[in-house]
């Protein structure tokens, strides 16, 4: 089944409030930071199992920051996936100030299957924020992300 028809995400509380802790600890020091929510779909049901914190450079310019995931890590990451039968399902990353998808987030993201998500997290995570005072996206068939509401259908996403 393909990944664009999970309509039902479970995210354990654990992997949402650890993500969060590393990207505050790169916004302590005025970096973003990136996680990765992984696992296995069955039917429209997609369960995260799993954490990944990629190897990351935070780079700060006078445009910007951003959080770089390098060519190794990401080849190392999809062999991972592939050997553990696990499934990138979102990426997630924080802004200095508000949440936006971006046209870096646009053309630079690492969760690029159709159907997968893309969250952003305001003021470098430094609260835990309700995925609803985040920016969430999706990735429909055209390559677009489109803004969407995590808590209906068809893009539900429930945190366990």
């Amino acid at each position: 089944m393909e990944l664009s028809q999970a309509t039902e995400i479970q995210v354990p509380g654990k992997v949402l409030l650890d993500g969060y802790e590393f990207m505050r600890s790169a916004g302590k020091v005025k970096l973003e930071g990136m996680v990765l929510w992984a696992g296995v779909q069955a039917g429209q049901g997609f369960t995260v199992t799993e954490l990944i914190v990629p190897k990351q450079k935070g780079l700060r310019t006078p445009d910007g920051v951003c959080a770089i995931v390098e060519g190794d890590e990401l080849r190392r990451l999809n062999m991972y996936l592939y050997r553990n039968s696990l499934e990138l399902i979102a990426q997630v990353h924080t802004h200095p100030t508000e949440a936006y998808h971006s046209t870096t987030d646009d053309q630079y993201a690492i969760a690029t299957t159709i159907g997968s998500f893309s969250i952003v997290v305001p003021n470098f995570a430094v609260i835990d924020y309700a995925l609803s005072e985040c920016a969430v996206y999706r990735l429909d068939a055209n390559g677009i992300w489109n803004e969407v509401d995590e808590s209906a259908q068809p893009n539900r996403i429930t945190v366990t």
